[in-house]
């Protein structure tokens, strides 16, 4: 289907060249602004607020491109980027009618000070772009590219930090119990990270900016972008634990997993697709044009360049 694809759009797009001078370039690029994975965080316990925040996205850019005239050509070349996002959680979560070390009853506070979990996805890409290029003036035009990108995944990593505080609260005696570690009353300053699972993604992308011609051969550029994967980048066969447990008898509790991410838990709905939008600056480096007329590069005695 693919190449189905890219054999109809070189077909439509080659003849176009005909008439006029082909062109060839490289292009260099880099790029930065904000991602997301598009997940959200959904029914979060009463008491505790989550919510899932962007990340910087980076994109590095080597690419070569024909030009079939002065106005459409077809790249392909190869991208570095980085995605991510961020879930934050603040709050409480409550275990009512909790058996102490002594037998007694109580309940169970797990304070969040602030939960940070961080999500990082590195990919390789190889994007092949359809470009347009609109002359304004002899040296600045309105340049734009659409195009799809095959990602692979070379990392994927995952980190944590928060504080967490547990308190007994004996509603019989009317206290809240707090810095007692023999009764697991504890503040925790955890942090952590690992890996998660991965899938190779289909990204779609679009840029719009200007082009300005310094000389023959030299080209700067500067487009905003933006990007969306069209599959779940995330791999489904990690197992899923609730957020927030304590042990079978009472002897233990608390709010995440051991070197866990709430990637791992069942809070995030929806589908975890890369997306991003941002600014792009470059330099175009310009070959020699190949022409589709006679060869005019001698005309009399005078030589052109």
């Amino acid at each position: 289907m693919r190449r189905n694809l890219i054999i109809c759009l070189l077909a439509l797009l080659i003849p176009l060249g005909v008439q006029g001078r082909v062109t060839s370039f490289f292009d260099f690029s880099a790029g930065t602004g904000w991602s997301t994975l598009t997940y959200s965080l959904r029914g979060a316990p009463e008491g505790l607020t989550a919510k899932q925040l962007g990340s910087y996205n980076m994109t590095f850019h080597v690419g070569y491109g024909m030009m079939f005239n002065s106005y459409v050509g077809l790249g392909l070349g190869v991208d570095m980027s980085r995605y991510g996002a961020k879930a934050g959680m603040k709050g409480e979560m409550w275990w009512n009618d909790v058996t102490d070390t002594d037998g007694e009853k109580y309940n169970h506070c797990t304070s969040v000070g602030y939960w940070n979990d961080k999500q990082e996805l590195y990919y390789v890409e190889v994007p092949l772009t359809l470009y347009f290029c609109i002359p304004t003036t002899s040296a600045v035009s309105i340049s734009a590219e659409l195009g799809v990108k095959y990602a692979y995944p070379f990392l994927r990593n995952t980190s944590y930090s928060g504080e967490v505080t547990h308190s007994g609260q004996y509603p019989v005696w009317g206290v809240t119990l707090t810095d007692m570690p023999n009764h697991g009353f504890t503040t925790e300053k955890l942090n952590g990270g690992g890996h998660f699972d991965a899938e190779h993604q289909i990204i779609a992308f679009a840029k719009v900016g200007v082009l300005v011609s310094l000389n023959n051969r030299v080209s700067l550029f500067a487009h905003v972008f933006g990007t969306y994967g069209f599959l779940n980048a995330i791999g489904q066969s990690a197992e899923k634990h609730e957020l927030g447990f304590r042990g079978e008898n009472d002897d233990f509790h608390d709010f995440m997993q051991p070197a866990s991410s709430v990637l791992m838990t069942d809070l995030p709905s929806g589908s975890f697709r890369p997306a991003s939008v941002g600014l792009e600056i470059g330099v175009r480096v310009h070959l020699a044009s190949r022409s589709k007329e006679p060869c005019r590069c001698i005309t009399d005695d005078y030589y052109y360049f």
